[in-house]
């Protein structure tokens, strides 16, 4: 799942600033790392690589939080008890999820284009349909490759493939 950054300014929501402490990355040369997206267009945002550090260890702490909060395993100790984590490409905010997401974007997309005559409107609209086709295919061939993967085990029940007493 992606994370947004809310409350940016227009240097750091075009991704040319740390979305943290603001260090403009084309007057400092320093390094650039995708953190997440602006919620009002869906760009990339980034970071500078001393927050990025802080970005991920804020994420893994309120990741845990939830965790515990919902009264889900978090790993460490129910990890070593043999406890399993459901599939996280198959849920709502996995690849399937956020498919579904880019498919359900690029259909409003297409009904929008079909009534738009402003030539700004229909780049925006262009641009917004090409960044989610291309996420769309993207997802589409991991949840793909995930369920070949799979094809090969016995994990659904239906007695086909790694069982023993085959042939």
């Amino acid at each position: 799942m992606e994370r947004y950054f809310w409350h940016l300014n227009a240097v750091q929501a075009d991704g040319l600033a740390c979305v943290l402490c603001g260090t403009n990355f084309l007057e400092e040369r320093i390094t650039a790392v995708p953190v997440g997206r602006s919620p009002a267009d869906e760009s990339q945002v980034f970071s500078c690589k001393a927050c990025a550090g802080r970005i991920a260890d804020d994420a893994e702490r309120l990741a845990k939080q939830m965790r515990k909060a919902a009264g889900t395993p978090t790993g460490g100790a129910d990890a070593e008890a043999g406890v399993e984590f459901d599939d996280p490409v198959f849920c709502v905010d996995g690849h399937f999820g956020s498919l579904l997401r880019d498919l359900r974007t690029l259909a409003g997309a297409e009904a929008l284009l079909a009534t738009a005559d402003e030539i700004p409107t229909v780049r925006f609209l262009l641009s917004l349909t090409a960044r989610h086709a291309e996420t769309a295919m993207m997802r589409a061939r991991l949840v793909l490759a995930r369920t070949k993967t799979e094809e090969g085990t016995d994990s659904a029940g239906d007695g086909k493939g790694g069982t023993e007493g085959e042939g």
